[in-house]
């Protein structure tokens, strides 16, 4: 796959600043605010860059900004781009860690069009960092990782924007339980989403959600092992639109009388998770399973009362409409499931996009071949994982054959998967963009050559892959512009150097974990003349 003569051009532009000196008046501003985010990602805001950049590209016509994780970002550039008179919508800088409250607070003042604001990972800026943040258009704010931002500045945020309908603090903020109440107060019906990701949340703090905020659709408590039945009924009986709840590892629920809670779960409900959630009580996990109508997605990993016989009963009930159905076993907890109860799933289930059927000792996924064989089931697949130690090599070239319209696939840790299946995944498979090939040792570079130069990849898993050289990397870098993350770890045969290229050759940053103890040494990198490619020297046969 080639780049688009979009992206090309963007790129020569990138590369040659100082020779476009007229793009403030010959730019469309869709193209400046695209420039800017490959100039952070490729870390181009360098000494000799940044004038050019400031007197070119920043302009009173730009809508967008999205930084990630580039570290030349500064206050100052924040405070230069505010001059430029700005009016922004959407707003996204995630982990540059050199920004502090003055620049944050310069280019948020006066944005008074601002829709969406995303601040992930400034541990530097403060709750005084939200204080002139005022938009009655601002309808997202996800401030996930801000560790240093405190319930005060929470609370002023939402006071003076109360439109806010989502709001995601995330983990690692420095707010406390306290916010609830203020959030709750300011953004009342406003408020649709809401993620605190605070342990220290009590059945009080869903109070003041039930109080306040009847409009609210999807509440994540993950994690929240203090909420007990009397909150969670309180919840439901206020929050009468909810579609969307995560419940995961909220313990307290495990045992009677908690546990009741379930039997009183919205029958509006779209969307459960439960994963980690202790439960032993089958008959209530499967009646308040049975009574939800309306469920199209279910997260079950790690829930102690699924087997075979509840998996079943529950999949009979409400499997037809199901999109999502998550039954993994993470964290040992789901000890009797089998092939057995895996086959209520291609019995059942007819419309399924997305399955995760993960970690589990005992299953092969045998019993998925009805499904798979099923031409109309399998086309409607676009997520799958099936990544246990069992699972036979029946299963994933049926996967191969039939699921055209894969876009993501985990196969880590088969140890089976072979150069075959992935070339016949790529022939069917065209749209794969993500794909995970953990310690699948049995793969050589021809494959991931052909898998490179066949499907648009984001996202690859290849850690622990030691067969792997730079050849699969050079595929990468000639085919697969788009990707955005690659996990290299134990694969000792990859150079360092190669990784640098293709980290040059994507278009957006690329995200890499190579780690490798056992490097091969001497590695060398050098441009074939007659190709134009790049090569190990290293590994050229003189004569």
């Amino acid at each position: 796959m080639v780049k688009a003569l979009k992206d090309l051009c963007l790129s020569c532009v990138m590369n040659n600043l100082e020779k476009f000196p007229k793009l403030q008046s010959q730019l469309p501003s869709k193209y400046k605010e695209l420039l800017i985010e490959r100039l952070a990602d490729h870390d181009l805001f360098t000494p000799h860059y940044v004038p050019h950049i400031i007197n070119n590209i920043f302009s009173a016509n730009l809508r967008t900004i999205v930084l990630y994780e580039c570290q030349q970002i500064t206050d100052d550039i924040l405070i230069k781009l505010s001059r430029s008179q700005c009016k922004l919508e959407v707003l996204k800088i995630h982990g540059c860690h050199s920004l502090t409250d003055s620049g944050i607070e310069a280019i948020t003042t006066n944005q008074d069009e601002l829709e969406s604001l995303e601040l992930r990972r400034l541990t530097k800026i403060s709750s005084n960092s939200l204080r002139k943040i005022k938009s009655e258009k601002l309808w997202r704010v996800d401030l996930k990782g801000c560790s240093s931002i405190k319930t005060e500045g929470i609370d002023i945020l939402t006071k003076n924007n109360r439109n806010i309908k989502v709001l995601i603090l995330g983990n690692k903020t420095g707010v406390d339980i306290s916010v609830y109440q203020h959030v709750a107060e300011n953004l009342q019906h406003s408020l649709e989403e809401f993620n605190a990701y605070l342990h220290a949340t009590t059945s009080e703090c869903l109070y003041h959600l039930s109080e306040y905020c009847s409009n609210l659709k999807k509440l994540n408590l993950e994690g929240c092992t203090l909420i007990d039945k009397d909150g969670l009924i309180k919840l439901f009986q206020g929050c009468t639109k909810l579609v969307d709840l995560d419940l995961s590892y909220c313990n307290k629920l495990r045992d009677y009388p908690d546990n009741e809670a379930f039997w009183i779960l919205p029958q509006g409900l779209t969307d459960l998770t439960l994963c980690g959630v202790m439960l032993e009580n089958e008959t209530i996990f499967v009646e308040c399973l049975q009574r939800l109508p309306k469920l199209r997605s279910i997260h079950l990993c790690g829930v102690t009362a699924l087997n075979d016989n509840t998996l079943t009963q529950i999949l009979e009930k409400i499997g037809k409409d199901l999109t999502t159905l998550d039954v993994s076993g993470y964290g040992g907890f789901t000890k009797n499931l089998t092939d057995a109860g895996i086959k209520s799933v291609s019995k059942y289930c007819y419309s399924l996009q997305n399955l995760k059927i993960s970690l589990l000792a005992d299953v092969t996924c045998i019993t998925l071949l009805p499904l798979l064989k099923d031409r109309q089931r399998a086309c409607q697949i676009q997520k799958l994982s099936i990544n246990c130690k069992l699972t036979t090599l029946d299963v994933l070239y049926q996967v191969a054959r039939s699921c055209e319209n894969l876009l993501k696939y985990d196969l880590g840790g088969v140890s089976g998967v072979t150069n075959d299946i992935i070339f016949l995944l790529v022939t069917t498979c065209t749209k794969l963009t993500h794909i995970s090939l953990k310690g699948c040792r049995l793969i050589t570079d021809c494959a991931l050559i052909e898998l490179a130069r066949c499907c648009p990849l984001k996202s690859l898993v290849l850690s622990g892959i030691n067969n792997l050289t730079d050849a699969s990397i050079f595929a990468l870098a000639n085919s697969c512009h788009q990707l955005e993350e690659i996990y290299l770890n134990g694969c000792s045969h990859v150079s360092s150097v190669a990784v640098h290229y293709l980290i040059d050759c994507c278009i957006k940053r690329l995200y890499v974990q190579h780690a490798t103890p056992n490097a091969q040494p001497y590695q060398l990198m050098a441009k074939n003349l007659d190709t134009g490619e790049f090569c190990r020297a290293d590994l050229l046969q003189v004569s």
